[in-house]
Formats: C-alpha cells, structure tokens, sequence
C-alpha cells in the first residue's frame, strides 16, 4: 500500500471528482485534504477517504501549492504527460 504524503498527486477513483488528478495537501488519518485550483480551490478543499483515491508517484514542489493558478498548472502539465 503506498503510502500518500502531502503535496503527491493523487487520481480519484469514486465520487464526481472521479478520475481527476487533485493534490494532497494534508492528510488526516484515513481522510486527505486534496484540491486542484480549479474545481476544488486552495482555500475549499476536498475531504476524501484514502481508500477511494489511487496514488501517483509524482510529489509537487511545496512551491506549486501556494497558489490555484501555480497547482493548476502543475496538474495540466502532469496530465498532459500521462494522457
């Protein structure tokens, strides 16, 4: 089982969100707090258990997630390498 830190991208694998990539930016026991500056800004994250998000190996720069414009970017340019 990976283990799923801060600021590691993460794949959603249930809920609307399902199949987004979204940054953890904290992580509370079995529920992360994970936001991607564009549906789910900075300052509203989303709570999602850990069981319905799948990990990547990729971790963000602490840097990229100081702004929604800087983590949006961040998230586009990995989806665009992965897809």
């Amino acid at each position: 089982d990976m283990e799923v830190d801060k600021s590691s991208l993460i794949v959603s694998k249930a809920g609307r969100d399902k199949t987004r990539t979204l940054a953890v930016l904290a992580v509370e026991e079995q529920m992360l707090l994970l936001a991607d500056g564009d549906l789910r800004k900075l300052d509203n994250p989303k709570r999602k258990k850990k069981q319905h998000v799948a990990p990547t190996t990729t971790v963000l720069e602490n840097e990229l997630l100081k702004s929604d414009q800087q983590l949006r970017d961040a998230i586009r340019a990995y989806d665009a390498v992965q897809n």
